[in-house]
C-alpha cells in the first residue's frame, strides 16, 4: 500500500496532534498491557519525538532573542573596582606626585551608558526578532504535523496488514477444512489422486501466505514502535482496531474556491513564508538604519583610597618671605606672606570611607556619531538585505502555490481513492460469490481442485485490493478533511 509520503507535503496545520486524535481515539490511558489508539501515539510522539522536543528548543532560543531585544532599549549599567598593591616608585593618585615606598590603592567606578537615537535599529530589531519567534513557532508546528502524519501513515499500514492477515487466515481455514473433505474423498476413491494433490498444495500456498502476512503485520507494527521510541517490550505493544465508516467520508464541497482559499492561509508552511517576508523587510530597514546618526548619553561615578594618606584636623598659619626687587630703588626687599600648612599634631588615620566620600567624581555627556564613509559597508548591507527580501518574496508566492497544487493533488487522489475502493470492492464481492460457486462444484466434482486452487487466488488478491484500496481511501480523504477543515471527524 502506498500513503503520500509526508515529507514531500507542505500543506500542514498547526494542531494536528487534536484532529488526529479524533480519529480511531479511544478513552482510557495507554499502559505496558494496552493498545494504543492513534490519539495516543500522537500525543506520546508530542512530548518525547525528539525532533520535536529540538523544534521546542528552537522556539525557546528565538524568545529568549526577542526578549533580548527588548531589553535593549534599557541604559546600561557596570560597576568596576579593584585593590591594588604598588612597590617602589608611585604615583600619589590624590596629590598626583612621586612617592616612594609601597602603597596600596582602592578604586571603584560606576557607569552608565544610554543610546537615545540610532536610526530606529534598537527598534528594527525588536521587530525582526519577534518575526524570528513567530517563525520558529511555525517551523515547530509544521516540524510536528510531518511527524504526525508519519506516525499516522504507520498507523494505518499496521490496520491494512492485520486485515490482510485476516484474510489469509480465513483462506488457510477454508483450506484445511477443503483439505479434509477432498482427503476422505480420496480415500473413498471418488477423487483422482491429482485433486488430492492440487489441495495439498492449496494449503501449503495459503500457509506460506500466512506467513507472509504475519512478517507483513509485525515488521509495520516495528515500524510505528521504533518511530514512538517507546520503552516498553515490542511483545506487548498493540495498536486499537477503531469501527470505520467510510459512508462518512464524503467529500461534498471539499473542492470549493472559497474553502481552498481559506485552508491554504492557514497552513504553517504560509505562515512561515510570510513572516520570512516580514523578517526581511524589517532586514532592509535595519540595513539602513546605519546610514543614520546616533545619540547616546554616559554617565560615570567614581572614588578612590590610598593607604597610609594622613588626614589633618587642624592647620597652622606659617609667614614666609619672598626676596623681591624694587624697580624704584633696585634694592632687594623681602615680601612676606601667610600660608595655612596641615599640624601635624592633629594628624588622624584617613579611613578607606572617608576617603572614597571626599574624593567622588562625576561625569556626565553626550555623545553624537554621524557615519560619513565606512568603505562601503552600509550600502552594500543594504543591497544585500533587499536582494534577501526579493528572495523570501518569492518563496513566499512559491510555497501558496505548491500549497494550492498540493491541496488539488490530494482532492483528486481522495477522488481517485474513493473510485479505486468502489471498483475494488465490487470486484471482491464478485470473487466471494465465484469462489462459493467454485466450493460447490468442487464437492459435487464438477472442476477440479485446481480450478478450485484459482478461484481461491483470485478472491484472495480481489480482496487483498479492497484492504489495501480501503485504508488508502481512508487515509487520503482524512488528511484532504485535514487540510481543509484542521480537524478530521467520523
Amino acid at each position: 500500500m502506498g500513503y503520500p509520503n509526508p515529507n514531500d507535503m507542505r500543506l500542514q496545520f498547526s494542531h494536528i496532534f487534536f484532529s488526529l486524535g479524533v480519529l480511531f481515539a479511544v478513552p482510557g490511558g495507554i499502559s505496558a498491557q494496552e493498545s494504543w489508539s492513534l490519539g495516543a501515539c500522537i500525543e506520546y510522539a508530542k512530548e518525547h519525538n525528539l525532533d520535536i522536543q529540538k523544534g521546542r528548543n528552537g522556539l525557546l532560543l528565538a524568545e529568549v532573542d526577542e526578549q533580548q531585544s527588548e531589553l535593549a532599549f534599557l541604559p546600561s549599567l557596570n560597576l568596576n573596582g579593584g585593590y591594588y598593591w604598588n612597590f617602589g616608585l608611585t604615583i600619589d593618585p590624590i596629590s598626583n606626585t612621586r612617592q616612594p615606598g609601597s602603597r596600596r590603592t582602592l578604586g571603584t567606578t560606576a557607569s552608565s551608558n544610554w543610546v537615545l537615537l540610532n536610526g530606529g535599529r534598537n527598534l528594527y530589531q525588536l521587530q525582526q526578532a519577534r518575526m524570528n519567534s513567530m517563525a520558529s513557532l511555525y517551523q515547530l508546528q509544521e516540524l510536528s504535523n510531518n511527524v504526525f502524519l508519519n506516525i499516522a501513515s504507520a498507523y494505518l499500514q499496521i490496520l491494512v496488514n492485520e486485515q490482510l492477515l485476516e484474510v489469509a487466515l480465513g483462506q488457510l481455514e477454508a483450506s484445511t477444512q477443503s483439505l479434509k473433505r477432498t482427503e476422505i474423498l480420496f480415500e473413498n476413491g471418488a477423487l483422482s489422486k491429482d485433486n488430492y494433490l492440487q489441495s495439498v498444495a492449496q494449503v501449503s500456498s495459503d500457509q506460506g501466505n500466512v506467513t507472509s502476512a504475519q512478517n507483513a503485520a509485525v515488521l509495520s507494527k516495528l515500524m510505528l514502535y521504533q518511530m514512538l521510541q517507546l520503552e516498553e517490550d515490542f511483545e506487548s505493544f498493540q495498536v486499537v482496531t477503531p469501527e470505520v465508516d467510510l459512508t462518512a467520508s464524503a467529500m461534498s464541497g471539499y473542492h470549493s474556491e472559497g474553502l481552498v482559499e481559506d485552508a491554504v492561509g492557514k497552513q504553517p508552511g504560509v505562515k512561515l513564508a510570510d513572516a520570512n517576508v516580514d523578517r526581511a523587510k524589517y532586514g532592509v530597514k535595519l540595513a539602513q538604519s546605519g546610514r543614520y546618526p546616533s545619540l547616546s548619553f554616559s554617565a560615570q561615578l567614581n572614588s578612590n583610597y590610598v593607604q597610609g594618606l594622613p588626614y589633618f584636623t587642624d592647620y597652622v598659619s606659617l609667614t614666609t618671605y619672598t626676596l623681591v626687587e624694587n624697580p624704584l630703588t633696585g634694592s632687594i626687599e623681602q615680601v612676606p606672606s601667610t600660608i595655612n600648612v596641615p599640624d601635624p599634631a592633629s594628624a588622624e588615620k584617613y579611613t578607606i570611607t572617608n576617603q572614597l566620600q571626599d574624593n567622588w567624581n562625576q561625569f556626565l555627556g553626550v555623545g553624537v556619531q554621524i557615519p560619513i564613509f565606512n568603505a562601503g559597508q552600509t550600502h552594500s548591507a543594504v543591497q544585500r538585505a533587499k536582494i534577501q527580501l526579493d528572495n523570501a518574496t518569492i518563496d513566499a508566492l512559491q510555497t501558496e502555490v505548491n500549497v494550492r497544487q498540493t491541496m488539488e493533488r490530494a482532492y483528486l487522489d481522495a477522488k481517485g481513492a474513493l473510485a479505486l475502493y468502489e471498483a475494488s470492492q465490487a470486484s471482491a464481492q464478485a470473487s466471494e460469490l465465484a469462489l462459493g460457486n467454485a466450493q460447490l462444484n468442487f464437492d459435487t466434482g464438477v472442476i477440479s481442485a485446481f480450478d478450485l486452487s484459482l478461484s481461491k487466488n483470485q478472491y484472495l488478491a480481489a480482496k487483498s485490493r479492497e484492504i489495501q484500496s480501503k485504508f488508502d481511501y481512508l487515509f487520503k480523504v482524512k488528511v484532504l478533511e485535514f487540510y481543509l477543515f484542521n480537524q478530521i471527524t467520523l
